[in-house]
C-alpha cells in the first residue's frame, strides 16, 4: 500500500473541513476500544476546539489520497512538582488498512517533535491492558509502563 502520507497538524483555517473525517476515525476507535456509546462529540465541537486560542483540542493527522487515516490528540498537562508541563497522549489510531505500514510511527514521531519544539518534560498515555500491539509498538520508540501506577478515573 504504497502511497504518499502526509502528516499534518490541525489548524483553526482548516479545523471545519477537518472535524467530520477526525470525528469518524474517534468513532472507529471507540469501537475498537469497546465503549462507542461514550463518545458523544461532534464535528462542530471538534472544529470549536480545535479554533479556540489557545486550542482546546490538538491534534496531528494521517492523509492519503485526500483521506484521513489515523490521528493522534494531545493535551498539556501542568505538574506541581516539575519544572516543565508533561504531553499527554490522549488518542492515537490508524484505520486497520494502514496499520504496520509506518503511519503510526510517523504520528508518533510528530508528537514527540511536537513535546521538544513546546518544552514539555516527557509525553505519557494510557493502554488498553489487553493491547499487546500497541505495547509492543511504543516499546519500540523506548516506552515502557510506569511501574508502580494505574491510572483511575471518575465520571462527574
Amino acid at each position: 500500500m504504497k502511497t504518499d502520507i502526509t502528516i499534518r497538524w490541525m489548524t483553526p483555517d482548516r479545523a471545519a473541513a477537518d472535524a467530520p473525517g477526525l470525528r469518524a476515525l474517534m468513532q472507529e476507535l471507540a469501537v475498537f476500544e469497546g465503549w462507542p456509546d461514550l463518545l458523544s462529540i461532534t464535528a462542530p465541537e471538534i472544529a470549536r476546539r480545535a479554533q479556540a486560542t489557545p486550542p482546546a483540542l490538538q491534534a496531528v493527522l494521517a492523509e492519503a489520497e485526500s483521506t484521513l487515516i489515523g490521528f493522534a490528540t494531545v493535551f498539556a498537562i501542568p505538574y506541581a512538582y516539575a519544572a516543565r508541563p508533561s504531553l499527554e497522549l490522549e488518542m492515537l489510531y490508524v484505520t486497520e488498512p494502514w496499520r504496520a505500514q509506518g503511519v503510526g510511527r510517523a504520528l508518533i514521531d510528530a508528537v514527540l517533535a511536537h513535546a521538544r519544539a513546546g518544552g514539555y518534560e516527557r509525553v505519557e498515555w494510557n493502554v488498553l491492558a489487553d493491547n499487546s500491539r500497541a505495547q509492543t509498538f511504543y516499546e519500540r520508540f523506548g516506552a515502557a509502563e510506569k511501574a508502580g501506577w494505574r491510572r483511575w478515573g471518575l465520571a462527574v
